[in-house]
């Protein structure tokens, strides 16, 4: 009977520190999501002081202006630039970053699958890369 009562409390115990991190992993993933939003709505608003506003020092470093990180979202992601619609999905953790997936409708009403590599850069989460792929799980 001890061993099994030892047993519940490690059990216990153990759990008591898995929810921690859980709960900092769903703010984490929250947090991360509004800052994609935000991004997305500027790309909106046509934006691209707002929207460069978002972009990790990596992004930075390659595109060194608002205006040339626009001219790279208008060419490269289009879907992203003047998206329809969006939904996010689901996160995972990723080192000390995370991937947010999201689907994106763009206006001609072509699915994708957005994968937003997010890391914190003193204490603000920032965009340090976008994966795209078609989505071919919806008929839209």
């Amino acid at each position: 009977m001890n061993t099994i009562r030892t047993l519940a409390v490690t059990c216990l115990i153990v759990a008591s520190f898995a929810l921690p991190t859980h709960a900092g992993e769903l703010e984490d993933a929250a947090d991360a999501r509004a800052v994609i939003q935000m991004q997305l709505d500027a790309f909106g608003a046509k934006s691209a002081e707002d929207a460069y506003e978002f972009a990790a020092p990596n992004i930075r470093s390659v595109f060194p202006t608002a205006r040339v990180f626009a001219m790279m979202v208008k060419r490269g992601y289009p879907m992203v630039w003047e998206h329809a619609d969006t939904e996010f999905l689901d996160s995972k953790k990723l080192g000390e970053g995370l991937v947010q997936r999201l689907r994106v409708i763009d206006q001609k009403d072509r699915a994708y699958i957005a994968e937003y590599l997010m890391i914190q850069v003193d204490g603000e989460w920032r965009v340090a890369g976008v994966r795209i792929k078609r989505d071919d799980s919806i008929g839209v």
